[in-house]
């Protein structure tokens, strides 16, 4: 963390000419346009990441919920009958399905 701003410190934080709207070569009134491109595309690229980290976020918080249920199912002491029963499922969340098998002659 840096002492004096409490910001942390990481190479997201670095400052570019880009982002301080520095230019090697002085501006003129034509370049407006490609400044509006520039800033079109940083606005698309932007709103990208945040709907992807919106989608990862969700899909986190589903798998949490899962894992949260599974948690629970096999923490419930079962009855004493069942046992023989809980062996056979342990680790198989789904049915076995069956393979399909094609013969093929060379």
């Amino acid at each position: 963390m840096n002492s004096s701003t409490g910001a942390p410190r990481g190479v997201e934080n670095i400052k570019t000419m880009k982002d301080r709207d520095l230019r090697s070569i002085p501006r003129s009134q034509n370049d407006s346009y490609l400044d509006l491109y520039i800033l079109y595309k940083e606005k698309e690229r932007l709103e990208k990441e945040l709907s992807h980290s919106g989608k990862r976020s969700e899909r986190a918080s589903k798998r949490l919920e899962v894992i949260g249920l599974r948690i629970e199912k096999l923490e419930k002491p079962s009855p004493p009958g069942d046992k023989e029963k809980a062996k056979e499922t342990v680790g198989r969340e789904t049915p076995k399905k069956d393979w399909k098998v094609m013969k093929i002659d060379y």
